[in-house]
């Protein structure tokens, strides 16, 4: 019997698009048991609260996370780790694009910058000496940060965004800092400052020059105006040895963007806290999707919020590649196609834009809307599909515009709807995590699990936050204020508490405050309020009535 040629191709084309479609066969990234339960709930609760939520890793009765490793003690530890892996550290662009320092060019900065700092000023290792940085993310920001850990010194983190000079009046006159490293955009509010900071005796500029009107500004306000190179050149004529800071030791002051009371109140963190979100954040990541040094990461959020800090220590713990963006929000995505990062941290607003542009430019085309179709249905059985003959027509064009490589973007810091992660996941083709934290434990306190995909409501458009991660644990509490209950049905609601070796020191000089937030038993009172779902993961509903101390300051 013969067959002609057309009977050829069409039999090609059947057995071609049969095996895309068993390649592509709704089998879960993960057994679906897995995420029934994905945290650990104790047997016993107290009236008015629910039982303690843990990570499933994290059994009760037994210790909370505290370190990646148990020679990792303090930040400086974290760091240290990663030279070991690590070929390109830091990265920064000029003119010609963006440029990468290696893990020891940087470490050899630090020496210097840590040397040149102690010598120039009146800064002294283990004497809760003070510094602040006031700018934009830049490597010099990391450098700073951490020099404060090699030399045991304090940073304090002033948020640079939003700019209010009364707050950072206060910010200064609280901490008593006489050094702050600064930048172009930030020296201005600093000179304007200075006359209602008496303490205020040393700026440091990072960029490469200083002008002859800033010289003359800074000398009319009796402030040492000098280079962060300069300090750097003067550190590396000799070099002190490191005074490494111990793990109870505050590593850090953090001011939050914004306060109920109007009054400033910093967040005081310890090393050890530090250090245990680092933990608690890496030991959620699956070995398939560990961090590798490989991975590159294009920072682009304040490194004042704790959870891109807490990122950016994580990736520096595994040898990873941060590169900083060039400051304006606009060229994000065109810097990603020149960084091509793997790993992307966002705040919700952003990923919103993103989606109403993607929608805009692809929503009513056949391709895209069948493709998307065709993908949403294998994501609601939990597969990811992301190697189809619709990734090849559209969506790895959409994927480009995050440089092509990202597996992993991270989002916080505010409501995210599921249609906003399920369109991310199908259009860029990676995992998507959603995280809920507050400064106050460090960064993270809760994190989505890796391949779940599963909406917290039947409607698909809700999302929840995830399970504890190891380094604290949760419960509710009533708040009938607002009718909330952990008796309410179907699922318990209440205002949520955390505890755990991520939760803060206190509010620095703020002993009343602190006392409002922390109770005897050592569980943060968040001021938010919380569903726990039947699989143990964490729901953001709503806020406690207004008071008067700091907004539970959210990454």
């Amino acid at each position: 019997m013969e067959i002609d040629t057309l009977s050829v191709i069409l039999l090609v084309l059947i057995i071609f698009f049969t095996f895309l479609s068993i390649r592509d066969a709704p089998n879960p990234d993960v057994h679906p048991l897995l995420l029934t339960s994905q945290s650990d709930c104790a047997k016993v609760r107290n009236p008015g609260e629910t039982a303690i939520y843990r990570a499933s890793s994290s059994a009760h009765g037994m210790p909370l996370m505290t370190s990646p490793d148990k020679s990792i003690k303090i930040i400086s530890d974290l760091f240290e780790n990663g030279k070991k892996l690590g070929t390109d550290c830091l990265g920064f662009k000029d003119t010609n694009g963006f440029h990468w320092e290696s893990y020891q060019q940087v470490a050899e900065r630090v020496v210097n910058f840590g040397t040149g700092l102690i010598k120039s000023t009146e800064l002294t290792p283990k004497s809760s000496s003070m510094f602040g940085i006031f700018m934009n993310s830049r490597p010099e920001w990391v450098i700073a940060d951490l020099v404060a850990s090699h030399y045991s010194l304090i940073t304090v983190a002033i948020p640079s965004i939003p700019l209010r000079l009364n707050d950072i009046i206060s910010q200064i006159n609280l901490t008593q800092i006489g050094v702050i490293v600064v930048s172009n955009d930030t020296l201005p509010i600093i000179f304007s400052a200075a006359p209602s900071c008496a303490s205020l005796k040393h700026v440091i500029l990072t960029e490469s020059s200083i002008s002859s009107d800033q010289s003359e500004k800074a000398k009319a306000l009796n402030l040492i105006l000098t280079r962060f190179k300069e300090v750097e050149e003067l550190g590396s004529q000799s070099k002190l040895e490191f005074v490494v800071a111990e793990p109870g030791e505050t590593a850090t002051i953090v001011f939050s963007s914004g306060t109920t009371s109007g009054e400033p109140i910093g967040i005081e963190l310890t090393q050890e806290n530090i250090v245990a979100d680092v933990a608690g954040i890496l030991s959620t990541i699956p070995n398939a999707q560990k961090i590798i040094p490989s991975d590159k990461h294009l920072s682009y959020l304040p490194l004042a919020y704790m959870f891109e800090r807490i990122t950016v220590l994580a990736l520096l713990y595994s040898g990873a590649s941060i590169a900083f963006y060039s400051g304006k929000s606009s060229t994000v995505l065109k810097e990603a196609e020149e960084v091509k990062p793997t790993i992307f941290t966002s705040t919700p607003r952003f990923l919103i834009r993103f989606h109403e542009t993607i929608r805009q430019e692809y929503g009513n085309q056949f391709l895209f809307e069948r493709g998307y179709a065709f993908k949403l249905k294998h994501l609601r059985k939990g597969k990811l599909v992301t190697n189809s003959l619709w990734d090849m027509l559209v969506f790895n064009k959409i994927k480009e515009k995050f440089g092509g490589q990202v597996r992993v973007i991270v989002t916080g810091a505010g409501p995210i709807s599921q249609t906003i992660l399920d369109f991310l996941r199908l259009t860029v083709g990676c995992q998507v995590i959603q995280a809920y934290g507050l400064t106050q434990c460090s960064g993270a306190v809760t994190f989505n699990a890796f391949f779940d995909y599963q909406p917290a409501d039947r409607s698909g458009c809700d999302s929840h936050t995830g399970g504890p991660i190891p380094c604290n644990e949760i419960k509710l509490v009533n708040y009938e204020e607002k009718g909330y209950t952990v008796e309410d049905k179907p699922n318990p609601r209440g205002e949520i508490c955390v505890r755990g070796p991520n939760v803060m020191k206190g509010y620095y000089k703020r002993p009343e405050q602190t006392a409002q937030a922390i109770d005897s038993e050592g569980w943060l009172h968040t001021s938010d309020i919380g569903m726990i779902l039947p699989n143990g993961t964490l729901k953001i509903i709503d806020r406690k009535l207004p008071i008067k101390r700091q907004k539970a300051a959210e990454f």
